[in-house]
């Protein structure tokens, strides 16, 4: 499932891997933007004390919109990839689900803090009110059940764990994975910079991208053959496939990966990958009888299990105590974070800088930031900027 933003019609459309529409995320899109109005249950008494429920339109403004939109992706992303564990949950039937989905989903089992929550049953019920006043469902009422509110509390206090994992830590995650897949979708984000999402970014064929044309996965596997000096190959991640600003579409950039990975890459495609005319690299396996796309979230889920298996591991003293040790809140967008890090601090050496004196306009924050594809010009430079300090102090205690 993606989210892609329209030029012709200036709003987000939600579309499945093979592009076609989500429809009522779409809908609810276009009237969202358009009005930027969205629908409340207000509750009225009357004077026998007989208590009516009625929607009302209530103004939002463009900093809600997009919460809004952002978190009805996440619900979406979700129902995808639970979709392909259950019969009863899908894309096409989730206007029907019920509203425990809070409570069972995104505080236990994704274990979601307070203020993402808050914001999740802003978006839900905006988007559920909104089905129900159309006709295409039912109002739901949304809320967060009383036993569930100290376990919110608490996944909040849990999420400010250390922004870094050291090479010995992420390679403990990798050599736990049980497949090459999943072992891939777990070193796309720390020995490249991939979000979980851009995992679908990987094309089996070559693609043409704004008149230009790429190599894609096989392609590039020729040219390692071609090539048994080169230590790094390009591969194109288009922006439909990265993280969007606002509604338009993400920012391309260039992944370079190195001979090693990209020979485990051609493991995967030879070993493991199913048959399948899907021209995404990753695919489900055969066992799902689907083998199509990959889940913009499987990379998450897959260091969510892994992390899991490490995590006892590490109580039980399977792990050595003397490095790094992996926490309960670590996400796999950390994964990301820690490649990033890594190359701050070494672009840092490379340029004769101490990391404390990089500063937002330095070679080695502009050439992180090409590499992650942030914008190197916005508000939030100086920030990333003094994260990536940050843990550049933690990656020198473990050295």
């Amino acid at each position: 499932m993606l989210k892609i933003g329209s030029k012709k019609y200036s709003f987000p459309l939600f579309v499945e891997n093979d592009l076609s529409l989500v429809l009522m995320p779409c809908i609810f899109s276009n009237v969202l933007i358009e009005r930027g109005t969205i629908f409340k249950v207000i509750e009225n008494e009357n004077i026998n004390g007989v208590v009516n429920s009625q929607l009302v339109e209530k103004d939002v403004d463009d900093n809600t919109i997009r919460v809004i939109l952002n978190r009805l992706e996440t619900f979406l992303e979700w129902i995808e990839d639970y979709s392909q564990e259950s019969k009863y949950v899908s894309l096409s039937t989730h206007h029907n689900l019920p509203g425990t989905i809070i409570n069972d989903v995104l505080i236990k089992e994704r274990g979601r803090g307070e203020k993402s929550i808050h914001q999740h049953l802003m978006a839900l019920n905006a988007y559920y009110n909104y089905l129900a006043y159309s006709g295409f469902t039912t109002t739901k009422n949304l809320y967060i059940k009383p036993d569930n509110k100290e376990q919110a509390r608490t996944n909040t206090k849990s999420r400010n764990p250390v922004k870094y994992l050291t090479p010995e830590l992420r390679s403990i995650l990798y050599r736990n994975t049980s497949s090459i897949r999943d072992e891939l979708l777990l070193k796309t984000g720390g020995e490249i910079g991939c979000r979980s999402g851009e995992n679908l970014g990987f094309l089996v064929s070559d693609f043409n991208y704004q008149g230009k044309n790429y190599p894609g996965m096989l392609s590039l596997f020729k040219i390692m053959e071609a090539s048994p000096d080169q230590i790094e190959f390009e591969y194109f991640l288009q922006g439909k496939f990265t993280k969007s600003h606002r509604y338009s579409g993400g920012k391309s950039r260039t992944l370079y990966i190195h001979r090693d990975l990209l020979s485990r890459f051609k493991d995967y495609y030879e070993k493991e990958r199913p048959k399948t005319e899907a021209n995404t690299f990753f695919v489900n396996d055969s066992s799902s009888n689907s083998k199509t796309a990959i889940a913009k979230s499987r990379a998450s889920r897959v260091f969510t299990a892994i992390r899991k298996i490490a995590l006892e591991q590490q109580e039980k003293g399977l792990l050595p105590e003397e490095g790094q040790q992996l926490e309960p809140a670590h996400t796999h967008h950390i994964l990301r974070h820690s490649f990033g890090t890594d190359k701050f601090y070494e672009y840092s050496e490379q340029n004769n800088i101490c990391v404390d004196d990089v500063t937002p306009t330095s070679q080695p924050y502009l050439t992180v930031a090409a590499l992650l594809g942030h914008s190197a010009n916005d508000n939030s430079a100086p920030k990333t900027t003094s994260g990536y300090i940050r843990s550049c102090h933690i990656k020198l205690r473990y050295m």
